[in-house]
């Protein structure tokens, strides 16, 4: 009889536990370190539409001033963004560096 009090004792500490760090610990948080980081602080995140400011080399493709990319995925380099995977109009992937980024596109939108 004992043995059933003190695990009534210890699921409710459990549950009250559980409480405490959901209040703490907003939903998705806890698993956010695991992954590439959603957003970037100058407006680059999975989704976002990109412009060519100019013509500029992609992988094995050009794109011409004015053409669009969406990004696909953020790559991150040691804690560093350091390239975006982005999805070309025909449906390829290609990887662009940050520094190629940063010269050669604008953020259309978040």
């Amino acid at each position: 009889m004992l043995t059933c009090s003190r695990r009534g004792m210890a699921g409710g500490l459990i549950a009250a536990v559980v409480a405490a760090l959901s209040v703490i610990v907003p939903a998705g948080a806890a698993g956010a370190s695991e992954e590439a980081p959603a957003k970037v602080a100058n407006g680059i995140a999975v989704g976002v539409q990109l412009e060519a400011l100019a013509d500029v080399k992609v992988a094995r493709a050009e794109l011409a001033r004015g053409s669009r990319v969406s990004v696909a995925r953020l790559i991150e380099r040691q804690g560093q963004l350091t390239a975006v995977d982005v999805e070309l109009a025909d449906g390829h992937i290609a990887r662009v560096a940050m520094a190629t980024v940063r010269k050669s596109f604008r953020v259309l939108s978040e």
